[in-house]
């Protein structure tokens, strides 16, 4: 099916940190934020934030010089990406949407309205066109798919220029690929699981506990357990706990060791399983069933793990011990560092997670 936008108009070495040192660092990089340029590829600083989220945002894929560009509808490993995310085209370029058939029904919704191509559909082969004839130079056109917008199926057309990282483009459009390569990608201990797990960071070791507890439907858009990846012991009990987010959900085991059966989403629904009967380095990888495709998943190990270890007192989310940094300082440091500084506190809070890593890693 094609249908052109125009036409139907008229009918996207060191230990942990510690909190003042961390202020210290944070406050000497404001004093050189000036002169770090605001559209060095950074999500914060591009599009206004459009692609924050988006995984296999790389920066912008620099088309110039082509008459039509072709970008993928269901991308990625669960088809719930636009590939590439971000582009750039002459004025008078025509950009073609192309349907993989992955990732259920899609459609493609410009926020302002400048094209939309109806309905969500699903399959292959599908096509929608638009020809940025009145673009003007630096004009960008942020889009998203209306059923998937919410686990960051967006993109972007820039035209003419663009304050971005410019990524050498592939000969006929993007690969779909997921981009970045970073720890949340998938660990040793669980092969690939963790791929598109966005909370992902590593193994919260919670050894020593006789219960622990997991939430079912966290993350900005309930659609993650937290923590994802956790460490007991033989015999200990796992209570996954329901927050009443991001809709029905139940907890499977991939070879049937536990199973919560059908989703539900009521707030204080609890599941336990005692791991009585697992043995030293066993692994039991789990998931929401409605919410797999979109990362949902969770690891629990037993005993031992080939992966990065997390201290931690349960399903937080953050990395323990009282040296961390909570979600209010980081709010502080952004304000107090305006907004050139602010694009730096994340760099630092990676290392500061890092170095706690580190820690206790060696302890």
């Amino acid at each position: 099916m094609t249908r052109n936008a125009d036409a139907a108009a008229e009918g996207d070495d060191a230990g942990p940190m510690s909190r003042r040192g961390f202020f210290r660092a944070g406050a000497a990089g404001a004093a050189v934020a000036a002169g770090v340029a605001a559209g060095s590829g950074t999500v914060a600083a591009q599009y206004d934030g459009w692609l924050e989220g988006v995984s296999n945002y790389d920066g912008t894929h620099d088309y110039r010089g082509q008459d039509e560009v072709t970008v993928e509808v269901g991308a990625g490993e669960n088809g719930l990406r636009f590939g590439p995310a971000a582009i750039l085209i002459d004025p008078g370029a025509t950009v073609v949407w192309e349907w993989t058939g992955q990732g259920g029904g899609h459609n493609v919704v410009e926020e302002n309205g400048a094209f939309d191509s109806g309905s969500a559909v699903a399959e292959e082969g599908t096509t929608f066109e638009h020809t940025f004839e009145d673009a003007g130079e630096g004009d960008t056109f942020n889009y998203y798919c209306g059923p998937h917008q919410s686990v960051g199926m967006k993109g972007v057309v820039a035209v003419g220029s663009v304050d971005d990282d410019l990524v050498d483009p592939q000969a006929e459009g993007g690969d779909g690929s997921d981009g970045g390569d970073g720890e949340g990608s998938g660990a040793s201990g669980y092969g690939d699981w963790f791929e598109n797990v966005g909370n992902y960071e590593g193994t919260r070791d919670l050894r020593g506990q006789d219960e622990v507890t997991v939430a079912v439907g966290g993350g900005e858009n309930g659609l993650l357990f937290d923590p994802p990846a956790i460490l007991v012991d033989q015999g200990t009990t796992v209570v996954w706990e329901w927050t009443g987010q991001g809709g029905g959900h139940n907890v499977v085991e991939e070879n049937g060791a536990f199973d919560s059966g059908s989703a539900v989403a009521e707030e204080g629904t609890t599941f336990e399983h005692t791991f009585e009967d697992a043995g030293e380095g066993d692994v039991f990888r789990y998931a929401c069933e409605p919410h797999q495709s979109v990362g949902m998943k969770g690891a629990v190990a037993v005993g031992a793990v080939d992966d990065d270890l997390l201290g931690g007192e349960g399903g937080s989310g953050g990395s323990g011990g009282g040296s961390g940094l909570s979600a209010s300082d980081i709010g502080t440091l952004a304000l107090g560092f305006g907004f050139a500084g602010a694009l730096l506190v994340p760099l630092f809070y990676a290392a500061h997670q890092m170095a706690e890593r580190n820690a206790d890693r060696n302890a």
